[in-house]
């Protein structure tokens, strides 16, 4: 069989056949950022509340009120942002079971108050958690925030090691600097 006919029509269908498209192209960028940023959000608040919960945080109402008052803020604005956003109403149903899965995770310290009680080893969990959250930081500057929380938790702790008070304003240090990297390479973008 003669390879030029083959060739000819192996040309044709490139030019006639139409790309497969997995997804559509409808659903806008912004929307998806904003629920990457909503479940990775989410994700590293439930290793706050993880290291809140075990290093018994929790035995104050006060301070798992205002846990889930900041930790409502953002699916709050996430839905707002949604709202502003969506094109059908089955993207709309999307966005916003990610938004009550969101808020739904962000009330779980509210059954745990008085659970558990403070250990000897509550500064430990706490900078284990601002440690493992640390290095997300790095990619994404604001989450420092978490880290930083948690090591100004942890100080405050009443049987602090000596070596993880160094660790922790260690820690610290290093997440103060990471943001604040990041807002000066901000205000360059914004002012330049």
């Amino acid at each position: 069989m003669p390879k030029t006919p083959l060739f000819l029509t192996g040309l044709a269908s490139l030019f006639i056949a139409m790309p497969a498209y997995a997804s559509t192209t409808t659903i806008t960028n912004d929307s998806i950022l904003i629920l990457i940023g909503l479940m990775a959000f989410s994700f590293i608040n439930a290793i706050v509340q993880a290291c809140c919960y075990f290093s018994g945080q929790y035995v104050q109402a006060s301070f798992s009120q205002k846990h889930v008052t900041i930790s409502l803020l953002i699916p709050v604005a996430a839905l707002v942002g949604f709202i502003t956003q969506y094109e059908f109403f089955a993207q709309f149903v999307l966005y916003l079971g990610a938004v009550v899965l969101s808020v739904g995770m962000a009330l779980i310290p509210m059954p745990l108050t008085n659970k558990k009680p403070p250990s000897r080893l509550s500064a430990l969990i706490l900078l284990t958690g601002a440690i493992v959250i640390l290095p997300l930081s790095i990619i994404v500057a604001p989450i420092s925030l978490f880290s930083i929380a948690l090591c100004h938790i942890g100080l405050k702790q009443t049987q602090v090691p000596p070596f993880a008070k160094f660790a922790t304003v260690l820690t610290l240090l290093t997440s103060y600097g990471l943001l604040f990297y990041w807002l000066y390479q901000l205000m360059n973008q914004v002012a330049g």
